[in-house]
């Protein structure tokens, strides 16, 4: 999946932070069919980050960088930017990733001038906001990105119905989702929400995840 994360900030408690990241504990699990799920996961996400050719590209909602490891894998000489709310995930994305440029910061007030960027990225991030917040995040996307976006959210109804499958999350409502989301999306009602924004020029997935991508209009 690109990248260890055997060596990190010698200050940052990984135990805590994984409890406290699902991200982390994804990416980091042992189980192999998890594994493969995210390796063909990250590779149809850099396919399409690939197509659209650029040279520069934003991760917004970084993470500890495993998508971005992955890109920069297929693409060493892409100029990487990350940002994320966690500190301790873009301290542990930088020690990882000493070629990209991670910082903290808002995914919904991204302090970067207009079209800083030929791509943004957002992976596993819109679900997580509340209210309006998925539709004022693209609205940034559209504000900062030259060329385009490529995107990911779980989709729904497959997701749930993996974990629940599973034995997982089925104290939540709908069964098995996870507690943190707050948004749910089918591929089409997703290709819609982009579609508010970007030109969609691509929209499947790898399961349980759709992947989007779109051109910008301006």
């Amino acid at each position: 999946m690109g990248g260890s994360v055997g060596s990190m900030v010698d200050d940052i408690d990984l135990a805590a932070h994984a409890e406290a990241s699902s991200n982390y504990r994804k990416h980091t699990s042992g189980n192999p069919l998890q594994r493969r799920l995210i390796e063909r996961f990250h590779r149809r996400i850099a396919r399409q980050v690939e197509g659209l050719g650029p040279k520069s590209f934003l991760d917004a909602g970084c993470g500890e960088g495993f998508v971005a490891a992955a890109l920069l894998d297929r693409m060493p000489h892409l100029q990487l930017t990350g940002i994320d709310a966690s500190a301790d995930a873009t301290r542990i994305a930088q020690e990882r990733l000493p070629q990209g440029r991670f910082m903290t910061g808002d995914v919904l007030a991204l302090p970067f001038p207009d079209r800083s960027f030929d791509v943004v990225g957002c992976f596993e991030v819109l679900e997580h906001l509340p209210g309006d917040g998925p539709s004022r995040a693209l609205r940034e996307y559209a504000r900062l990105a030259r060329v385009g976006v490529v995107l990911s959210v779980p989709h729904e109804p497959f997701f749930s119905l993996a974990n629940a499958v599973r034995g997982k999350n089925l104290d939540v409502r709908p069964y098995g989702s996870d507690p943190d989301h707050k948004q749910f999306w089918s591929r089409e009602s997703f290709g819609r929400l982009v579609g508010e924004q970007f030109d969609v020029v691509w929209l499947g997935g790898s399961f349980p995840w759709i992947i989007c991508a779109g051109r910008a209009r301006h």
